[in-house]
């Protein structure tokens, strides 16, 4: 009878010398590398818990906590794969949590306290080259000048709390990335908007 399938070799026994040769340097380094990613995630779940907990009007059994706790991850992780263990990662970090408490804020009270502003515009110093700032504060005073003229032609539509966070946010990110920042934001709100609007 024809076999087919031929075999492929004969087959040896692992001998006990072949398994010591396994390089325990680089299975300790994995190790470490793992248990860092895995401690670095749950300090990121903490802060993320703390901060959403410190918001005004929180409540503990709200629906969108998990989702809150999703997006900062999601977010993070993002961030880790653009920039690596880097201060620009420590840095996103910051403004990503900073961000998530004015949202938050705004999303339970309808308000956010002027001192976001603040913190995202120290937020901006970290890991800066001061040539760099007088572009940094152009940038600023750009889309700053440019979401208060909307908020003026719309009759207050737009809220104090977005023009300076904006702007605060252009001067940490620069002019251009600032306005792709609104430009993704306004997409997100129109999305937004359309869903609630068919929900109710």
């Amino acid at each position: 009878m024809t076999r087919f399938i031929q075999p492929i070799g004969p087959i040896r026994p692992i001998s006990p010398e072949r398994l010591m040769e396994f390089n325990s340097e680089d299975f300790v380094t994995t190790m470490l590398r793992l248990i860092c990613i895995f401690l670095f995630y749950l300090t990121i779940h903490k802060i993320t818990k703390l901060i959403v907990s410190k918001t005004p009007g929180f409540q503990k059994e709200s629906k969108k906590i998990p989702i809150y706790h999703c997006i900062s991850i999601i977010l993070v992780s993002s961030m880790l794969i653009v920039f690596g263990w880097s201060v620009e990662l420590f840095k996103g970090i910051i403004l990503l949590q900073i961000l998530l408490y004015a949202s938050v804020s705004d999303i339970q009270t309808h308000e956010v306290k002027d001192f976001i502003s603040v913190l995202i515009f120290v937020t901006g110093f970290i890991g800066t080259n001061a040539m760099d700032i007088p572009t940094m504060l152009l940038s600023g005073f750009a889309i700053g000048g440019i979401l208060l003229f909307c908020a003026m032609v719309s009759k207050n539509k737009l809220g104090g709390a977005d023009v300076k966070i904006s702007a605060a946010c252009a001067f940490v990110l620069g002019f251009q990335k600032g306005i792709a920042g609104l430009v993704i934001g306004l997409i997100f709100a129109i999305i937004c908007n359309i869903y609630f609007s068919h929900k109710s």
